[in-house]
């Protein structure tokens, strides 16, 4: 170990003790400075942007996704230029000026001359690292980034640099000319990272082999805050093999010709070993999802749904033979260069390795012409799920469609989502900030059908089993009105109902029919009426207050935001045929506030005997036993607030998992109730022109200027007290 210390700082200290040292620290940080720079302007541009467009799922931007990824690769292209610089110094100068046969007959052996070398190459690409963290350390000033993702690029990084050193030192350990080494390990450490690019262009075996053997393809995980052991074993065995290498090229130089074969016996086993380690960590990976909202790894949904499977294919219809399907199979149509498919395969890889019942196939649409003209397939990145007779048709999803299109294929099942309309109710087309264009892509994405009834119109609900949404009705109902919604919960049918306050005396008395009290009373948030005036004091929040039931239990812990909502409370007599319980309350930090000057406008005060202190409920679940025929009994969800669903908050804290789930338990299809996949982490950060200036000159000029005069110091510092550089 002595040893091994003594060869890995005598390697750190001449390159740092050198004129190398300053020039390529000083390099290095203005080079990623100028694309901090870059990107931080840009980040501050969209930013701007997002914060004036409409809120919804695709205005988000995330610094992670949008700042830290680009810089982590632009920082991985420096690397892989410098590195084979720093590399190529360690053995082929020694070869060149023969130093190197008097350093071999010193009681040192090969294997510690190669891991020392390899050391003191890889302290200095973490040096390299350690430096330019400050560049990350500044958005902290102005943004609230995700830990999680940082620290595992941080590890990728210290992990594709002891690979790239590692080949490095074997390019050096094979040739006595520094430039030729250095030609040597860039050319082939830039095809290992090129080579998954190859895959589209090759057989099937010959492409897979080439995809897995790309430093692209498993560092990107890391890039996206994922830690796979996959991508561990890849580069230790990437980086243990080229050393074993290099051991037994500095010991074949002793070595007459004859006896050289066998001295890589070991290169070889350690070859073997890696690969068997890689198929073994392949077929049963363990992943860790380092991002905040875990949005990498498998949703609570999709494993509920994929555990469930052999079950769901069950319960639906068998096929044209009476057979009933074992596995959902999604065909996946995707051109030949397409680099969509990077993004795909692994998603649909990950569904496979959780249920034996699912499987898939990607094919080229100018190839597979049958396939094409069977299922109807008009565009690439088409996906079909099947599943016996049955199958849905999907274009690039994402997760949280995917895995509810294999659900429906598997069960058949589809339930219709009808929007009442004709009382002033929220538009499911309007993008607006109150709209419900979110909304209604949601319901899309969880594969419901959905459809705008005219209930003033048609003066009745359709007899197909589906659910009924009253989104924030303004005006009285008919009686009509009131009585096809009492037919269709008579005959098991389900509504979601949303009332913001005030609510119209016509729902108002609808409503108290079973026992829910619309009080029109105001949600306060007692510790936000000094700070905020309006609507930020008017948003009940609820966190551990959901009721115990199917809908709400996956929700404990997370928060739901209703801005502007009506609290709710049970009035009347006990009534056998209404099965009432809460779903959603606030805590005591709330209050019900009941003067109608200061409800909607003006700071509120709690009045003592007048206004109700919390906790103050929101929201209730109801079972309604009312049927003649002793069928199953209607079902009703009731919010006193229906703006948590507008376009502005349905991506907010759990709200849109709320939603669903509330959707999901109406439909009477419980293996949908769980928590989704979230979306990236909403993070706008807006620079003004004096912080852009700082952090411009700050970081191309100031920190590397910083830095080199430390390193340059250093060296001087050396020089004159006669060290050696």
């Amino acid at each position: 170990m002595r040893q091994l210390r003594a060869v890995a700082l005598r390697e750190l200290g001449s390159f740092f003790h050198g004129n190398v040292g300053p020039a390529v620290l000083t390099a290095f940080l203005v080079a990623v400075g100028l694309f901090f720079t870059l990107l931080a302007y840009g980040y501050s541009s969209l930013s701007q942007t997002v914060l004036a467009s409409p809120p919804g799922p695709g205005n988000l931007i995330n610094l992670a996704e949008s700042l830290f990824r680009p810089l982590v690769a632009f920082m991985i292209f420096f690397l892989l230029l410098l590195l084979p610089a720093v590399t190529m110094r360690l053995f082929a100068p020694e070869y060149r000026s023969g130093r190197w046969d008097l350093v071999a007959s010193w009681p040192v052996p090969d294997v510690v001359w190669v891991l020392g070398k390899w050391l003191g190459a890889v302290a200095v690409a973490a040096v390299l690292v350690a430096v330019s963290s400050v560049y990350f350390g500044i958005v902290w000033i102005k943004g609230s980034p995700e830990a999680g993702p940082l620290l595992a690029a941080g590890w990728g990084l210290l992990l594709i640099s002891g690979a790239l050193a590692a080949w490095g030192v074997l390019a050096s350990s094979l040739v006595p000319q520094q430039i030729l080494a250095y030609f040597l390990a860039f050319a082939w450490s830039l095809m290992l990272f090129l080579v998954g690019n190859l895959r589209p262009h090759l057989p099937e075996w010959a492409g897979r082999l080439c995809y897995e053997a790309s430093f692209f393809q498993h560092f990107e995980r890391f890039s996206r805050g994922v830690l796979d052991s996959r991508d561990v074993i890849f580069f230790l065995a990437m980086t243990a093999v080229p050393l074993a290498a290099a051991v037994a090229v500095l010991e074949a130089r002793r070595q007459p010709v004859r006896r050289r074969l066998r001295l890589w016996l070991p290169t070889a086993l350690t070859f073997v070993t890696g690969v068997a380690a890689y198929v073994i960590v392949d077929a049963v990976p363990w992943t860790a999802d380092l991002t905040s909202n875990g949005r990498y790894s498998l949703a609570p949904q999709t494993m509920q749904v994929l555990d469930e499977l052999p079950q769901h294919l069950r319960s639906g219809a068998p096929d044209a033979d009476g057979r009933w399907p074992d596995a959902v199979v999604v065909h996946a149509f995707y051109a030949a260069a397409d680099p969509a498919w990077r993004i795909t395969e692994p998603l649909l890889k990950s569904f496979t390795q959780h249920s034996s019942a699912f499987r898939y196939e990607i094919h080229d649409p100018l190839e597979e012409l049958d396939l094409v003209r069977r299922y109807g397939v008009q565009v690439p990145r088409t996906m079909i799920v099947v599943a016996g007779d049955r199958y849905r048709t999907l274009i690039q999803p994402a997760e949280s469609p995917l895995v509810n299109a294999v659900y429906r294929a598997a069960t058949g099942r589809r339930v219709r989502v009808h929007h009442v309309l004709g009382h002033g109710e929220k538009l499911l087309d309007s993008v607006a900030i109150s709209g419900y264009a979110s909304f209604a892509a949601a319901l899309d994405e969880q594969g419901y059908e959905v459809s705008t009834l005219h209930l003033p119109v048609v003066g009745r609900v359709p007899n197909d089993g589906g659910v009924v949404v009253i989104a924030g009705p303004r005006t009285d109902p008919a009686a009509e009105d009131l009585a096809a919604l009492d037919a269709h919960l008579a005959r098991g049918g389900s509504i979601f109902a949303l009332f913001d306050p005030p609510t119209s005396p016509g729902w108002t008395a609808w409503m108290a029919r079973r026992r829910v009290g619309l009080t029109g009373d105001v949600i306060v948030a007692a510790d936000r009426v000094r700070s905020a005036v309006g609507v930020a004091a008017r948003t009940a929040v609820v966190v551990d207050g959901y009721g115990t039931h199917e809908i709400s239990n996956p929700l404990v812990g997370v928060a739901t935001f209703f801005p502007l909502a009506q609290a709710l409370a049970a009035v009347g007599e006990t009534d056998s045929t209404v099965y009432g319980a809460v779903l959603a309350r606030t805590d005591e930090l709330f209050w019900a506030e009941t003067d109608p000057a200061t409800r909607f406008g003006g700071r509120p005060a709690f009045e003592a005997g007048r206004d109700r202190l919390g906790p103050v409920d929101v929201g209730y679940v109801l079972e309604l036993h009312r049927s003649p025929e002793g069928g199953p009994p209607g079902r009703m969800v009731v919010f006193g607030n229906s703006e948590f669903l507008n376009n502005a908050n349905l991506n907010q804290g759990g709200n849109r998992d709320l939603a669903l789930n509330t959707l999901g338990w109406l439909g009477r299809e419980e293996a949908l109730i769980a928590l989704r996949g979230g979306d990236p982490l909403s993070q706008p950060v807006v620079l003004d022109a004096t912080e852009k200036r700082i952090l411009g000159w700050g970081a191309m000029l100031v920190w590397p200027a910083c830095v080199g005069s430390l390193a340059l110091g250093i060296v001087l510092r050396h020089r004159r007290r006669g060290e050696p550089a």
